[in-house]
């Protein structure tokens, strides 16, 4: 994978951005295509790798026409897009989906995979953290920016490969790895696979690809070798445990030791979760002493909008990626438990027209939880309206003392102007973009 010319089509994608930096380093010629100028478009730029946003034939240099050129794209490119019609009607050997390069880069070293519909990307990162903290060798293709390498790629070597195993279009059947862990199986994406049934299958047949050690929620119903919980008796297990103002204390219960007194500043029962996922399939690689690696806990920095954190005069911001119902109850149990009684506005972004139709319900019946709920529009993502889906429909469903539709531009006017202690900025869109940090003191 090295000395080849490589275009890909929405380089600015979490998942593709990593790729795209992976094969910069192999000496690799690469150039990219993305609509936006998002913080991957950035890093990208910022490496030397070249992007552009015109969807024009016109901004590709002749070298990048040929029929040897690699094309690297993602499932939310739709089949009409300028540059997969050219390329495909050009005759290149090889156009590949983002899943099938990552399966092949995956293959170069020892694979550790995190699946499940919740958790991947944090516990990518607390693994990817523990790694680099203890000097252990390793590449990384995380799902989020970590803030201490404000990066989504990590290389120091080569003696692992950790990668998210992402279940949309089933990718990740196109991974054969070594380790694996599934922190959740929950309905999503139905989209695409139509109902639980489905997924559920999908899940099992990657548990098929697994080499060596599978470990999985204690509730998942599949065959696995090791379980983890936070609440039952299983294989890996936290006790005693104590929440605190800026974390969380446990002890570690494993299949053959107990530790005490492990100390992480993240917050939320989701994301202990998230820890004891990481730990447990750590602690099954034979090269590493997990012991080694219990101290690193503690100063781990976290991935951006995964419960960030924020001071405003007396209100609590928190901005998150939750755009699932789990993940917004999630996000409300962390305040009932850490901020406790205080008045609690979420400002939300659904995120496709296909999740907001499928959990329409469901998202109702969460956001009612709140005091205040202020609505954007749909983010559309990769998909075109579904009649009779929107979020005014939504929002009538919610049942709350007060609830609004607005537009991004209205989000800061609402948190500087909100009686609410705890405001919520939640969804996997572009909601972010609209949230001018600056006026906020870091916790």
């Amino acid at each position: 994978m090295t000395n080849n010319k490589y275009f890909f089509i929405g380089i600015g994608g979490i998942g593709m951005s990593s790729i795209a930096q992976y094969l910069y380093e192999k000496e690799n010629t690469i150039l990219g295509y993305d609509a936006s100028e998002n913080k991957s478009v950035k890093i990208l730029e910022k490496k030397g790798i070249e992007v552009t946003n015109k969807l024009s034939l016109k901004s590709i240099p002749d070298y990048m026409k040929n029929d040897d050129v690699i094309v690297v794209y993602t499932p939310a490119i739709p089949d009409d897009n300028i540059f997969l019609k050219y390329f495909r009607a050009n005759g290149n050997k090889k156009i590949q989906k983002r899943s099938e390069i990552l399966g092949e880069i995956s293959k170069q070293s020892k694979c550790i995979a995190i699946a499940g519909t919740h958790g991947k990307t944090t516990t990518t990162a607390i693994i990817s953290h523990l790694f680099h903290s203890s000097g252990i060798h390793f590449k990384a293709f995380i799902g989020g920016i970590m803030k201490c390498f404000d990066s989504n790629y990590i290389n120091t070597g080569n003696d692992f490969i950790l990668v998210e195993a992402d279940e949309y279009d089933r990718s990740f059947l196109n991974l054969n790895p070594n380790y694996a862990v599934i922190t959740s199986i929950e309905s999503d994406h139905l989209d695409i696979y139509g109902d639980y049934k489905s997924l559920s299958e999908s899940f099992q047949l990657f548990r098929n690809n697994v080499k060596d050690v599978l470990i999985t929620d204690a509730e998942i119903d599949i065959d696995k070798d090791f379980s983890f919980s936070i609440k039952s008796d299983s294989d890996y297990r936290v006790n005693n445990i104590k929440i605190l103002e800026n974390g969380i204390r446990f002890d570690l219960k494993t299949p053959n030791n107990f530790y005490s007194n492990i100390s992480t500043n993240i917050i939320g029962l989701h994301n202990l979760k998230n820890v004891l996922a990481a730990l447990s399939i750590i602690d099954q690689i034979e090269e590493i002493d997990i012991q080694n690696l219990l101290p690193f806990l503690s100063n781990f920095k976290g991935i951006e909008r995964r419960m960030d954190i924020y001071k405003l005069d007396n209100k609590v911001i928190i901005d998150d990626y939750a755009h699932h119902p789990t993940e917004i109850e999630s996000v409300l149990n962390t305040i009932q438990t850490n901020f406790k009684n205080k008045s609690k506005a979420v400002v939300f972004q659904p995120h496709l027209f296909s999740r907001t139709r499928d959990f329409m319900d469901e998202f109702a019946i969460v956001l009612s939880k709140f005091d205040e709920v202020y609505l954007l529009d749909i983010y559309p993502a990769r998909e075109n309206p579904i009649i009779g889906v929107n979020s005014q429909i939504l929002l009538e469903k919610i049942n709350c003392s007060k609830k609004k539709i607005i537009d991004g531009k209205s989000i800061e006017k609402i948190v500087l102007n909100s009686k609410m202690e705890v405001i919520s900025i939640l969804g996997a869109g572009n909601i972010s973009e609209n949230l001018n940090k600056e006026i906020f003191q870091n916790v």
